[in-house]
């Protein structure tokens, strides 16, 4: 699909407000859509499907469920086969469609392949990891990318998944030119414990203090430990610690 020429025949300008970055290189949608190896007893999640070039790919091989905000794509997303169109803001579909999962015990989607709007990406992704899938494909700001490895969000990572960095995605190879970026492969390992994240959230404010000033009953051996150089097991010592002093 040509990107510049498909926009302009929908009278599509793109919107820096709504991260609308399209990947332009067929060769790189190839290698996202190879990565999630896909069948047809697959159903894939791509959140911002836009004029739909990496959603027709995807419905090739698979179900698809194109979850997009902007209304101007209305028109082009509808003609794609094989895909359920979802027009609206991405978390609060995700909520509800993980409200009615865990009523029902079946889960919308297995896969994801998405290049994840930059401005929610962590948001997003949170939202992903209270989903149950096998796989994600995504396309991320590569400072983001660096993210998953560090602090609290590497820490959430460990517990949930395993994350493989597959290539790095030049600025120039998006339409318009966005910033450079990073392809990575989560396989999730559990659904994210939310108490685990607030956690994480509230001792990361104090990344660079010693251990025993922001938590009381810390072990001795962890109390001149600073924050940010506690291990993921010891991290986890210490949430597991906090539950139990709740619990009694």
């Amino acid at each position: 699909m040509d990107v510049v020429k498909t926009l302009r025949e929908n009278n599509i300008v793109p919107k820096k407000e709504f991260d609308q970055y399209f990947l332009t290189d067929e060769k790189i949608i190839n290698e996202e859509i190879m990565a999630a190896s896909l069948s047809k007893n697959d159903v894939v999640l791509e959140v911002g499907a836009g004029i739909g070039n990496i959603t027709e790919k995807i419905g090739e091989k698979a179900k698809v469920i194109a979850i997009e905000k902007d209304y101007s794509f209305r028109n082009v997303l509808k003609t794609v086969k094989n895909a359920n169109v979802l027009l609206g803001d991405a978390l609060e579909i995700l909520e509800s469609l993980r409200t009615v999962a865990e009523k029902t015990g079946k889960t919308e989607f297995n896969k994801i392949i998405s290049n994840i709007p930059y401005s929610i990406s962590q948001d997003l992704l949170l939202e992903f990891l209270r989903h149950r899938f096998d796989v994600a494909v995504l396309i991320v700001q590569k400072e983001f990318a660096d993210k998953l490895k560090e602090d609290k969000l590497g820490m959430l990572m460990k517990e949930c998944a395993e994350v493989k960095v597959i290539k790095q995605v030049p600025a120039g190879k998006f339409y318009p030119v966005a910033i450079d970026s990073t392809m990575v492969i989560i396989k999730q390992k559990k659904k994210m414990d939310d108490n685990f994240w607030l956690f994480l959230t509230e001792i990361y404010k104090n990344r660079n203090k010693d251990t025993k000033k922001i938590i009381k009953n810390a072990p001795a051996k962890l109390a001149k430990k600073k924050i940010h150089q506690l291990t993921f097991e010891e991290v986890k010592l210490l949430y597991e610690l906090g539950r139990d002093k709740a619990k009694s």
